[in-house]
């Protein structure tokens, strides 16, 4: 999805370099000659960049619908997931001890191994720190259970995080860029947001973040919103003398 993103990307960027410079030789031809302003060639090429914006921009549009739709599904299946940082890795450990170990630091009695289908470290194993560890909970309630008890871990140097999607991690990191750890934080994957205006908002796109108070866009953000006017903007080919 990621791949087919980027070839979007970069088709819509070649195309809205191409009639850029195309354009330019066009009224570099009409201020030598001023009669070509109104040659079939220039209505043609008006009404084709016109037709080609409006159609990228759709096409734009509809796939960021898609991106939608299989982020939220993905999301669906990591409902049940935590990711647990900071814990040293051992040879030892099993699924059971991980368990125990999150009764103890949590507060949380009865955390047994049989409330957990998946229990594993993900990523590359790295000598800079630990990898994360995947806890799959059998029943949504515990994994909500044991997300309501991660105040618990404050100065242990061990968070719990949830395994969100890429986007939404993408997401989430910027928001809190822009507001600050204690006014961010995600729920059932749904990153959550509390403006300068003291209310909290859920927020899926850049768009939405952008929109509440208080909010200071980022530079690449400001970048992308910059490219994407660039691409659909209609311009017209001036006339000479104005």
């Amino acid at each position: 999805m990621e791949d087919l993103k980027k070839s979007l990307r970069d088709v819509s960027e070649m195309v809205s370099t191409r009639m850029e410079e195309f354009q330019q030789r066009l009224i570099a031809a009409q201020n030598r000659s001023p009669s070509l302003e109104q040659t079939p060639l220039a209505r043609e090429f008006e009404a084709f960049k016109s037709s080609v914006l409006f159609c990228l921009e759709n096409l734009q549009s509809q796939m960021a619908i898609l991106f939608r739709v299989q982020d939220e599904q993905e999301m669906r299946s990591r409902r049940k997931c935590l990711l647990l940082h900071g814990v040293n890795e051992a040879k030892d450990e099993s699924p059971a001890s991980i368990a125990n170990m999150i009764s103890i630091l949590l507060k949380c009695p009865n955390v047994t191994e049989q409330c957990l289908t998946r229990c594993h470290r993900v990523g590359l194993r790295s000598n800079e720190k630990p990898r994360p560890i995947l806890l799959k909970f059998r029943e949504h309630a515990d994994k909500l259970r044991i997300w309501a008890a991660k105040t618990s871990l404050k100065g242990t140097g061990i968070t719990l995080s949830e395994f969100l999607t890429k986007t939404r991690h993408s997401l989430f990191m910027e928001a809190r860029k822009r507001f600050g750890v204690s006014k961010c934080w995600t729920q059932d994957g749904r990153v959550q947001v509390i403006g300068a205006d003291g209310k909290l908002r859920r927020i899926s796109s850049l768009k939405e973040l952008g929109s509440v108070p208080g909010s200071i866009p980022s530079s690449s953000a400001a970048d992308d919103a910059k490219r994407t006017r660039d691409m659909t903007r209609n311009k017209k080919v001036p006339r000479k003398g104005h």
